[in-house]
């Protein structure tokens, strides 16, 4: 049986890997990586990796808050320290990319380009812009639109933690089931009906809620008595089942989420397996070293737009001043080493200090647990 005051290693190294697999992808679209079709396919599908992130957090905060000894006060301050600090350092250092135009200066344009970045500053502000499709390509919104998905899901949570821990293990895998319909369905309907539209099941929140609440459910069997005892043979076989999937049917869905029928099953069952596991794949997880880059992983994809930006608009003089990097895979490795210094200086520096400070300064010690919220609206 998990404890609640104990860090699960495994998946605070699976957190890195989820973010690795990101970078890998968000290179591998701008310079390729890989040649071999079945390579390729699974760089080119590396945004499946937010699904990873949604699932896990679902997951860690119920292991963290489902005993409900938390007030909703310290919950969501717990939760504003977590991300708003690095949040807004990845905003501030991507600015000269904002991508607002105004124009020719014109009283018209001009008029325009304010009130259009009046709108963008007010919804990242407010953690909104992943409800809005325009604001996609806009700023580091290709990045931040999954800190505007985990606030929404944040905010849930305390409304359906409740609700579900009131479940049997039947009851949530029924729960799980029925998430996984929801995030399977939009995938599969973009699969079978073109339309302008099809992109928002990707970035809107209400969309990957679902994902988040199989982690939860996941962790509350566990809290039922439920562990994985199987081996790691099997659970090696059974996590390798995404990776040779999406290898050989990468292309087959026009959207990333498309292939929620596969994906979410599979880190639904690697994440619950890796939770209670003892075995050479948790270890491996749990070294020193995934366990450092776990720490800083938040850092790393907040700030990989910083890096990735960088590179695009200045890829020719870049490449002009040092030629090696003209070779995409030194490339990616440089890029690589830079975006960890950028992302331990950015842990070390700001993460920590700052969730200290906020947590010191707003927590309070009030024993009401997060379900007041569920309890308000009954």
């Amino acid at each position: 049986m998990l404890k609640i005051e104990q860090e699960i290693l495994p998946l605070t190294g699976l957190r890195f890997v989820a973010a690795f697999y990101v970078f890998l992808f968000h290179i591998h679209i701008r310079w390729p990586l890989a040649n071999d079709p079945f390579l390729n396919n699974i760089l080119g599908q590396g945004a499946i990796g937010m699904s990873l992130f949604f699932m896990l957090s679902g997951f860690v905060l119920a292991y963290r808050y489902a005993d409900g000894c938390s007030s909703l006060k310290n919950y969501l301050t717990n939760r504003f320290a977590r991300i708003y600090p690095i949040y807004v350092a990845a905003a501030l250092v991507t600015v000269p990319w904002i991508g607002i135009s105004f124009g020719d200066g014109s009283w018209a344009d001009l008029s325009r380009g304010i009130g259009q970045l009046g709108l963008l500053i007010t919804a990242n502000i407010l953690l909104i812009q992943a409800w809005f499709q325009q604001f996609f390509s806009l700023w580091n919104n290709g990045a931040s639109w999954s800190i505007s998905v985990e606030a929404f899901c944040y905010l849930m949570l305390p409304f359906f933690l409740p609700q579900l821990k009131q479940l049997s293990a039947k009851g949530l895998c029924i729960a799980a089931a029925v998430c996984w319909f929801l995030a399977v369905f939009p995938g599969l309907a973009v699969a079978l009906f073109d339309a302008p539209f099809n992109a928002i099941f990707y970035s809107m929140p209400i969309f990957r809620l679902p994902e988040f609440l199989i982690g939860v459910c996941m962790l509350l069997l566990i809290r039922r008595g439920h562990a994985y005892r199987l081996g790691v043979i099997v659970q090696a076989a059974l996590i390798a089942i995404l990776p040779i999937y999406i290898g050989i049917a990468g292309q087959w869905m026009p959207l990333y989420v498309g292939h929620n029928w596969v994906v979410l099953p599979v880190i639904a069952f690697a994440i619950f397996s890796l939770a209670n596991s003892k075995g050479a794949i948790a270890a491996l997880l749990s070294s020193s070293l995934f366990v450092w880059l776990g720490k800083i992983s938040y850092c790393f994809y907040s700030f990989q737009a910083l890096v990735i930006l960088f590179l695009l608009y200045n890829h020719a003089e870049v490449v002009s001043t040092m030629p090696i990097l003209a070779n995409n895979y030194i490339l990616a490795i440089v890029a690589f080493v830079l975006l960890v210094a950028i992302s331990a200086l950015g842990y070390y520096g700001i993460e920590e200090p700052a969730r200290r400070w906020i947590r010191r300064t707003y927590r309070d010690d009030a024993p009401r647990s997060i379900e007041v919220a569920q309890n308000a609206v009954t």
